[in-house]
């Protein structure tokens, strides 16, 4: 009996006159693994390495001196990023802020950029390597001002969220002041809330914790509020790590709108010069005229 996978004189014959049916194709060679170098295996492990172990690295014995210049190079680039961000988590508590500094710690602070710098408007045509990597980033310093009074449960509840926060955020600046000390006659009703500056501008106030969830507000919630106003970069993965279980995050960015679609964000009622607040929305609305002032 023929055997049709035999490679035979007689099979190729039979396949000639399509009697067999043609063998089928060889399998393609497998394609060239490139080669790599030493350098390439230096430097790809030099990129993916942080400081402590490219100091162990630079101490093998068995370095020649471009793998030591090589190593050397992201050492000084891996303590310049950390140099960098230290610089960027230069505050990191809940701190107390007294009226008369209110100018100066808030206003004129948000105008400093996380390298300690006062931003300017413009600048030079000709931009360092680092402007262009930090060109991404928010203007200036995000600055969270609590105004708050002790005898009302929320203002009870929201100070250990924002010291949470004040920590797993240190390149945003957290101050709390007294209501009352902050703004004469403050209407309780109001009490507490939130003034939100970045680079010298009132980008947002939430008056009576207009947006939150009362006394369930969780600090991912507290966290989302300052996101959506941009007194914070990047939620934490701290504190997402920590209230995985148990937060009660929004789903997506609709949702996290229609949360804070109450939150009076207008900038009109406390000027950059001072703590004059307007009006608030719905139950949070002062009695009265205006309360404002200039510092």
């Amino acid at each position: 009996m023929v055997n049709p996978n035999e490679d035979t004189e007689f099979n190729d014959a039979l396949r000639a006159h399509g009697i067999l049916p043609p063998k089928p194709p060889s399998r393609s060679p497998s394609p060239d693994i490139p080669h790599i170098t030493h350098d390439d295996a230096v430097r790809a492990i030099a990129a993916t390495a942080d400081a402590d172990q490219l100091v162990t690295l630079l101490e093998g014995d068995n370095l020649d001196s471009d793998d030591e210049r090589m190593f050397e190079e992201y050492r000084q680039k891996r303590l310049g990023e950390m140099k960098k961000e230290e610089k960027r988590g230069r505050f990191g508590s809940l701190e107390p802020l007294g009226r008369e500094d209110f100018v100066k710690e808030v206003t004129e602070g948000s105008r400093i950029s996380p390298d300690g710098q006062v931003e300017t408007q413009g600048g030079d045509d000709e931009e360092d390597e680092e402007d262009v990597q930090d060109k991404g980033r928010l203007k200036g310093t995000g600055v969270v001002v609590y105004l708050f009074k002790d005898s009302v449960p929320l203002s009870q509840h929201l100070r250990p969220l924002l010291q949470q926060l004040a920590a797993a955020h240190p390149s945003t600046k957290f101050l709390s002041i007294p209501a009352g000390l902050c703004i004469p006659n403050y209407p309780d009703k109001n009490v507490p809330t939130l003034l939100i500056y970045r680079n010298g501008d009132m980008v947002g106030n939430v008056v009576a914790g207009m947006g939150l969830k009362g006394l369930k507000t969780t600090v991912r919630d507290l966290e989302g509020l300052l996101l959506y106003y941009k007194a914070i970069e990047k939620p934490s993965p701290a504190l997402l790590r920590s209230t995985r279980n148990n937060d009660s995050d929004l789903d997506d960015d609709d949702d996290l709108d229609e949360a804070v679609g109450a939150v009076n964000s207008r900038a009109s009622g406390i000027r950059s010069g001072g703590a004059g607040l307007g009006t608030g929305r719905g139950e949070a609305e002062s009695d009265g005229d205006d309360s404002d002032f200039d510092l």
